[in-house]
């Protein structure tokens, strides 16, 4: 056991490690709630929709994506903390449908395996 640190289970495997005196201003990543401004999201939309094959490849894990695009200085990060980062990779995936998984990786939305499907189960319909 730790006295730096908290770890506490949260959201089935999931775990929060908290600091002791924590004022409450941490960051849930997985929450559903999106207190993000329009303009941010419009912003996600067009880096990640610009990113070349190579560059659309970032890591599968949310922390590992949030940590890339923050070091390649992804512009609709700009002054968000770490687990900002992390909270909006987490709704770019889960609401916003900028994400989406391929071949191991996180990549932008259309060319994700998931949007893969739903264009081809639109094609197989009536």
């Amino acid at each position: 056991r730790s006295q730096e640190l908290l770890v506490e289970p949260c959201d089935g495997r999931e775990f929060a490690a908290l600091l002791p005196h924590d004022t409450g201003c941490s960051v849930d990543a997985c929450s559903p709630v999106d207190p993000y401004p329009a303009q941010m999201w419009e912003q996600a939309a067009a880096y990640l929709e610009a990113l070349d094959e190579t560059a659309g490849r970032l890591p599968c894990g949310r922390y590992a994506c949030a940590w890339e695009l923050r070091a390649r200085s992804a512009p609709f990060l700009a002054g968000r903390s770490l687990g900002e980062a992390c909270h909006i990779v987490q709704l770019a995936i889960s609401a916003r449908m900028l994400l989406g998984y391929a071949e191991g990786c996180l990549v932008p939305y259309a060319r994700s395996e998931k949007c893969a499907k739903a264009r081809n189960a639109v094609r197989q319909q009536p």
